[in-house]
């Protein structure tokens, strides 16, 4: 029998914070195992922000066979101030312009400083409308547009891939997150034999002279900048649809190599992706493109792209799809406001995979993927999710697997923790995705909406795991006398930036006639609860299902061992070889049982110790987190540790 108890303790107490955040890189991880990125710096001109654009028209010839690229760029925009007299648009000095039309007459323009710079005479009033029609050729570098062989099916493939910082490398653009362009229309011009991919629904597909096929996309959703793409091989057109509950059928189109063995390796993870979108179109609303399209590239990409409405990818691996879907939601209908708030995009995206397993596979499957994303977070002692400013143009720190993805994954479990009431937390994001449909969103956009639609306040939460530090561990001294547990709980942390986490913590008190959860809140660092628990306590165990980020400390029975107490550590940590096992204070003939589990709980091994000291052979285990608890009479310890 499980019994849950929620303990409410109104408590008073003093919190002191600093939002400056260090950052100690782990270049191992810097580029994500979902998208490649590379750092990158650049010149922001504030004369960007004196127009808006409405509309781009692409008309490029391209080819699988290189990077080289031909055609124009259409932009139609609007003056948002008094006098518009400066028109800058970003664009790599390397790509030749042929000429430039502004309102209809051939004009002349500048470059340098990777830009188009026109000036107007006279200048554009306020709310007036420009266009502007671009001519170039070139080939573009930087990794915008890469062109590769894939040795795997024996075929070319040329694609984009523009996030954050590299759209400027192949069409003249303004890279400002803020400014989403209302309508797209993307045309390409390439070999008869290929097929190219892009954003929005395929209008037409032309055949013209010279073994030349055109390939004429449109939407009519706004989209940011960098997620206008195209990808260009022998493809062919493997489309599905989706059938979201009370909605119209939702076209899946993916363009995969033009080989039957490629359809056949793919087809069943392809088909996987309708049950995505039917379960996040329940989970976060609609899709948000459900007019036009979803679909696939096929690219040599490291991992994939979340370009909107076609995502590019390199395989179909479960949780690559469903994290470039959730994308869609988390990135493309609402965009980060700034790289420092990248969050919004891949915290989002990555715990979505999380509700994919949880959902469509089984529980363990993902207790296991949240294990692992704890384990990257707990190799960040001292990281933040959230982003300085001056780290905001380093791709390297933007795409920071263990913070932005994994971490940024895990304080969102944890967040529907404190919660504790999943319709209303999925409620929630539903309402925060209709507030910033769209258009973007910060980090404290995210939190003011989450408290309108919660009534509950989280300016602790967010000050202490969105711009704080860490994490906490937990240890536990316990008595019971009397049906009276007594339990004090003592949270140290990582790190000094964020010394304490308020929040809701479950445990688990094991006793004979059935163990029991409950939930207390932590407003201390030393802080004692006393609870009314009939029948025999054997045991205590800290966040049972896993929810937050922490490190597990000792759990002791202190009513034998106060006055000598036994300490318990576990080293090195992680560990590669052999884990080490230590016991400070242990008396003379005693003995513990050491019990390893697996992240989904299953036991993975037991040993005997009676010595202060035991050593475990993990040479030959899978990498990843496991849990390990030694127990004796009344004392147990648990932690847990990371083999890599």
């Amino acid at each position: 029998m499980k019994t849950i108890l929620s303990v409410f303790l109104f408590l008073i107490t003093s919190f002191s914070f600093s939002q400056s955040v260090e950052f100690n890189p782990d270049y191992s991880k810097s580029s994500s195992s979902f998208e490649h990125k590379s750092d990158f710096q650049i010149y922001y001109n504030p004369k960007l922000d004196k127009y808006d654009i409405h509309f781009v028209q692409l008309d490029l010839n391209v080819t699988d066979q290189s990077t080289f690229i031909s055609g124009n760029a259409t932009i139609i925009g609007k003056a948002t101030e008094n006098s518009l007299d400066t028109l800058v648009f970003d664009f790599k000095n390397d790509m030749i312009v042929d000429s430039a039309i502004i309102n209809g007459v051939k004009r002349t323009i500048s470059r340098g400083n990777n830009e188009i710079v026109y000036i107007f005479n006279p200048a554009i009033p306020f709310g007036d409308e420009f266009s502007v029609k671009i001519y170039y050729h070139g080939t573009p570098s930087g990794g915008g547009v890469t062109s590769s062989l894939s040795s795997t099916w024996g075929k070319r493939v040329t694609w984009t891939l523009s996030e954050s910082f590299h759209a400027y490398e192949w069409w003249p653009c303004k890279q400002v997150l803020s400014d989403k362009i209302d309508s797209v229309y993307l045309n390409f011009t390439c070999d008869n034999d290929c097929k190219v991919g892009s954003n929005g629904l395929l209008k037409n597909e032309l055949s013209l002279p010279n073994n030349k096929k055109r390939f004429e996309w449109k939407s009519y959703y706004p989209i940011n900048y960098y997620l206008i793409s195209f990808a260009v091989a022998e493809y062919q057109d493997y489309s599905i649809y989706s059938y979201p509950a009370n909605e119209n059928p939702i076209l899946i189109q993916n363009y995969i190599y033009n080989t039957t063995n490629c359809l056949n390796t793919y087809k069943s993870q392809i088909d996987e992706t309708a049950n995505f979108i039917e379960l996040f179109s329940e989970k976060f609303g609609l899709y948000p493109f459900s007019s036009e399209k979803y679909g696939h590239c096929l690219a040599l990409l490291s991992g994939g792209m979340e370009h909107q409405t076609m995502t590019t990818l390199n395989s179909f691996s479960y949780n690559l799809v469903s994290h470039e879907l959730a994308h869609q939601w988390f990135g493309d209908y609402v965009t980060c406001a700034t790289w420092q708030d990248i969050w919004i995009n891949e915290g989002f995206a990555s715990y979505a995979e999380y509700v994919a397993l949880e959902n469509l596979v089984s529980y363990s499957s993902a207790r296991a993927w949240m294990a692992d994303a704890h384990s990257y977070a707990l190799e960040q002692p001292t990281g933040s999710v959230y982003i300085l400013f001056q780290d905001a143009n380093r791709e390297s720190r933007i795409f920071s697997t263990a913070l932005s993805y994994k971490k940024g994954a895990a304080i969102i479990h944890i967040l529907r923790s404190q919660i504790n009431n999943d319709d209303l937390f999925f409620a929630s994001l539903k309402n925060y995705l209709e507030l910033y449909k769209n258009t973007v969103a910060t980090g404290e956009d995210f939190k003011n909406s989450m408290e309108e639609s919660t009534s509950l306040e989280f300016d602790l939460f967010f000050n202490q795991w969105y711009y704080g530090k860490g994490f906490p561990t937990y240890s536990v001294g316990y008595s019971h006398i009397a049906d009276t547990l007594k339990m004090t709980v003592s949270q140290t942390t990582s790190s000094i930036t964020t010394p304490l986490f308020n929040l809701y913590v479950e445990y688990k008190i094991f006793r004979p006639t059935g163990d029991t959860i409950v939930r207390l809140y932590q407003t201390e660092n030393n802080q004692t609860y006393s609870l009314f628990m009939p029948g025999n306590v054997t045991n205590i165990q800290v966040d049972p299902n896993n929810w937050i980020v922490n490190n597990a400390g000792a759990i002791v029975n202190v009513e034998n061992y106060e006055a000598n107490p036994v300490s318990f550590s576990v080293y090195p940590n992680p560990v590669k070889n052999i884990l080490n096992i230590h016991f400070d204070n242990l008396p003379s003939n005693h003995e513990f049982i050491i019990s390893v589990y697996k992240s989904d709980g299953t036991l993975h091994g037991k040993y005997f110790c009676e010595n202060q000291d035991y050593s475990i052979d993990v040479f030959n285990w899978n990498p990843g987190v496991y849990f390990i608890e030694s127990s004796s009479e009344n004392i147990a310890f648990r932690d847990k540790f990371i083999k890599y």
